[in-house]
């Protein structure tokens, strides 16, 4: 499937003028998740799906929800994101944009990453957003990847679930070629881009690629 699911969290809140224009194509599905759902209201974006345990939306608020309802418990394992991405994907949907998914809390920062592997260990590719960062997952099937950003934009590439090998970074200030990273030293923080369009592959292992 083309069309993208785009999922909107209750981190930090992105403009919501780019919420509207990532989601201007018909065939694109919308789940706001928990306090998600406010900045859709927000928006004046109509989501097609709430998922959430109503621990982080107002009570005011969640008697708005008109849309197909997953209310989930506040005892489980997955988070709310976690699990709104299962149901993306139960219906046939292979590429996410994971919004409001960066800053706030630590903790599901670090599940929201975490959650890109899940969506990878599935076939599928996931992205997350935050203010000013973008955040992806590249792995070995995506052979070397193009990225876009204005020049001198910030690029930091870490090696995520353990050591990567056969790294390659194009188009960066500091390049790299059929290099080796650590799972225990951040030596690809802070990069620069030295043009707008620049590359990033690995052979072995996942890269974690934050832009902003």
């Amino acid at each position: 499937m083309t069309a993208t699911c785009h999922i909107v969290c209750a981190g930090p809140k992105n403009e919501t003028n780019t919420l509207c224009i990532c989601l201007s194509r018909p065939d694109d599905f919308l789940i706001a998740v928990d306090g998600g759902f406010a900045y859709c209201l927000e928006a004046g974006i109509e989501p097609g799906l709430f998922v959430g345990d109503l621990d982080s939306l107002a009570s005011e608020l969640a008697a708005r929800i008109e849309c197909e309802r997953i209310e989930l418990p506040c005892v489980k394992d997955d988070t709310d994101t976690l699990y709104a991405c299962k149901e993306g994907l139960a219906r046939g949907y292979d590429n996410f944009v994971l919004h409001c998914a960066l800053g706030g809390d630590v903790g599901h920062e670090l599940a929201n990453m975490q959650t890109l592997a899940f969506l990878y260990s599935h076939g599928a590719r996931g992205e997350l957003r935050g203010d000013t960062q973008r955040v992806h997952l590249v792995t070995p099937q995506d052979g070397l990847r193009a990225f876009h950003a204005p020049q001198d934009t910030r690029v930091s590439v870490l090696a995520f679930g353990g050591d990567a090998f056969g790294v390659t970074e194009r188009g960066l200030t500091w390049e790299l070629e059929d290099a080796a990273l650590s799972n225990a030293v951040p030596l690809g923080v802070s990069n620069r881009n030295r043009a707008e369009t620049f590359e990033i592959g690995v052979r072995e292992g996942m890269l974690l690629v934050v832009v902003g």
